[in-house]
């Protein structure tokens, strides 16, 4: 077992797990960034961590935690009441896909938030399966792909509003950065109808790469073309013809959000 195996990780803490509590690994190497990176530890439960794991980098969300008299692991803790208000969060995300009333105003997930679950979703349970599984469903971790897509689909759509507003004030480079934006909503899109639920922009384009076969190589290209082709030198016509492309992508992505999608679990492997 060497020095990065999560259960010499969390051999400490393990046996603190309270019946209500989860432990997870989650990380790089569970989902398909960097099958080598060490492991990083997720702990649930009410109120306050066990008796014996004691934060000792004041209350932050991620901390270096201590157990017992052995050294400090990075931990993060999340409370069952914050998880229940997710599970509300996402609730309304479910009913946002079928009610037009929610839909004009759809409930917003954070950075954190989205982190979180799809660290929950692709995470190694090391302890509490039980619980796991309760709280699995009660997120709906299953359907997180889905939801994500319609929320970066709609991200899109906003943003290519706000950049046609610009190119009618003839501001053209705020036009180029704001298809640039266009062109990251639609990955995360894309990944997102293949199961890839990463919120972390900086490995999209590494998520592509390892998807792409699946994605396709005429839509990865089209993509990437979007994300790093400067359209300002252009004028507005460049960015016009590139919006056509994003629309394009937009609606494949339309036509895939029905298939089959990627698994909800860690990789096997990674390329």
């Amino acid at each position: 077992m060497h020095s990065d195996d999560p259960k010499l990780a969390a051999q400490h803490i393990a046996p603190l797990v309270r019946p209500s509590d989860v432990l997870l690994a989650v990380g790089p190497a569970y989902d398909g960034r960097d099958p080598c990176a060490p492991p990083q530890l997720v702990l649930l439960g009410p109120g306050r961590p066990p008796r014996g794991v004691t934060a000792t980098t004041g209350a932050m969300r991620w901390g270096t935690y201590s157990v017992g008299g052995n050294a400090p692991i990075r931990l993060g803790f999340w409370t069952s009441g914050e998880l229940s208000a997710i599970a509300g969060q996402v609730e309304r995300l479910e009913l946002a896909a079928h009610l037009p009333a929610v839909q004009a105003q759809p409930p917003h997930l954070d950075i954190q938030t989205r982190k979180l679950l799809h660290d929950l979703r692709r995470g190694e349970v090391l302890a509490g399966a039980s619980q796991a599984q309760i709280w699995h469903e009660r997120l709906r971790l299953d359907q997180l792909h889905h939801y994500l897509t319609a929320i970066h689909l709609q991200r899109f759509a906003a943003r290519r509003r706000h950049l046609l507003g610009l190119l009618e004030h003839g501001d053209t480079e705020d036009a180029a950065w704001m298809l640039t934006a266009c062109a990251g909503e639609l990955l995360a899109a894309l990944l997102a109808t293949v199961g890839e639920t990463n919120p972390r922009r900086h490995w999209h384009p590494r998520l592509l790469r390892l998807n792409q076969e699946t994605i396709g190589a005429h839509h990865t290209a089209r993509v990437l073309a979007l994300l790093r082709t400067p359209c300002a030198a252009g004028g507005a016509g460049a960015i016009h013809d590139a919006l056509h492309d994003a629309d394009l992508l937009h609606t494949h992505i339309l036509h895939r959000r029905t298939a089959p999608a990627g698994p909800s679990a860690r990789y096997d492997t990674v390329a």
